[in-house]
């Protein structure tokens, strides 16, 4: 009996913990609950276990190459979620019967998801403290193995503690430069009031700041209530693309005054947003005729903060030639030029639209910019000296005809 309360305690006190496996799998047993709570000899139990998948934002880069021209092939970077595939999920233990512990092929946790799945076991026909293990095989990404605390008609009961589960609400995306808001709810899931709870918030890159204080307070939550709580960051355009972890670190303390620490992460997904634009152009000649053939070359410059991907320009000009030029991925802050060649077929100040087609993470796009082209007349004294040159010829014939006349 001995043994079995210093058991107790020790589960009581956080020391008996989960085993994963080493390679760290996403997907983790965040709660359990057992009907009845306390079991008699030889009768029947269930166990729901809940599995998570506790990243907020999961993500996979792939490579595709494209290009209208085998001559100038791109190479685009495309992120697609990750989900969690559970291949199989178990109870294990040597001293219940298992009655129904086997899930095979569970499916899909998409990040930030949950899952519950119960099993039903027969109670040994002894009392004490038992703990069978649900075991999780998640493909890829190893095991998680749970011991489940089940009392069998046994007189002790765990410690009241308090217990916080860290939920977030979160923008979809984050674009560099603009301002974000978060908000964290702290629920009290324990049967135990906690007291003296502060929350702090670490930024972890000097491109992003908090506007709200980076520590709270909250002076007790009891059991089964909530307290939430809202934070305000600032980014700027040098902020890194990709999930931004922000980590979170909850203390609070018991009613015998013992300090608790718990640490959590908010995962952001910061997508860049690309912005092409004309920044100059170049004739060659410079001084454009009708009938001649020059090129127009455009300097396409991205200003924005991510990649412009696949940019495509054309022309809407009453001019013959090529009007579309295939640019490719135009990185930010750098340029990209777009070829014509084209030959005038009037003269005047000509207006024609550019327009550039793009995509970045947030999808495709469409710019349109009004410019503006010169040419001028041919000039005509050749065509008069020509005709001049006729007329006397002709007149020269006449003449001699005339002079030759008998």
């Amino acid at each position: 009996m001995k043994t079995l309360l210093f058991l107790v305690i020790l589960v009581a006190g956080g020391l008996l913990l989960p085993s994963a496996a080493a390679e760290n799998p996403t997907v983790m047993v965040t709660g359990y609950t057992i009907s009845p709570q306390v079991v008699m000899p030889s009768e029947p139990v269930s166990i729901t276990v809940t599995l998570t998948h506790t990243a907020q934002q999961a993500s996979r880069t792939s490579s595709l190459t494209s290009g209208s021209e085998p001559s100038a092939p791109v190479t685009e970077s495309l992120m697609t979620p990750v989900n969690a595939y559970i291949e199989s999920a178990i109870m294990k233990s040597t001293d219940f019967q298992i009655l129904n512990g086997w899930y095979e092929d569970v499916g899909e946790i998409g990040p930030g998801q949950s899952l519950n799945l119960t099993f039903f076991l027969s109670a040994p026909p002894r009392q004490g403290v038992f703990f069978p293990e649900a075991w999780i095989r998640i493909r890829d990404s190893g095991s998680v193995k749970y011991p489940v605390m089940v009392n069998v008609n046994t007189p002790f009961a765990l410690s009241r503690m308090p217990s916080f589960r860290i939920d977030r609400r979160l923008p979809d995306q984050v674009t560099p430069g603009l301002p974000f808001d978060i908000r964290i709810d702290l629920t009290n899931e324990g049967d135990a009031r906690a007291h003296d709870i502060s929350l702090s918030v670490n930024t972890p890159d000097q491109s992003v700041s908090s506007l709200t204080p980076e520590q709270f307070y909250i002076r007790d939550i009891g059991p089964g209530d909530s307290s939430f709580l809202n934070l305000s960051f600032v980014t700027d355009t040098d902020i890194p693309i990709g999930i931004l972890q922000i980590p979170l670190t909850l203390r609070f303390r018991t009613t015998d005054s013992t300090l608790h620490e718990q640490e959590a992460e908010i995962g952001v997904l910061v997508l860049g947003k690309g912005e092409p634009g004309v920044s100059k152009y170049q004739l060659t000649p410079q001084e454009i005729r009708v009938g001649d053939t020059f090129s127009l070359i455009l300097r396409i410059e991205n200003t924005g903060s991510g990649d412009a991907k696949s940019v495509r320009v054309s022309l809407d000009i009453p001019f013959d030639g090529i009007t579309e030029a295939f640019v490719g991925t135009i990185e930010p802050d750098k340029d990209a030029p777009a070829v014509f060649t084209l030959t005038a077929t009037q003269a005047g100040e000509i207006p024609y639209n550019l327009t550039i087609r793009y995509t970045d993470d947030y999808g495709t796009h469409t710019t349109t910019e009004p410019l503006v082209l010169q040419a001028r007349d041919r000039d005509g004294n050749g065509i008069i000296i020509l005709l001049v040159l006729i007329f006397l010829a002709g007149a020269a014939a006449v003449a001699y005809k005339r002079w030759n006349r008998p």
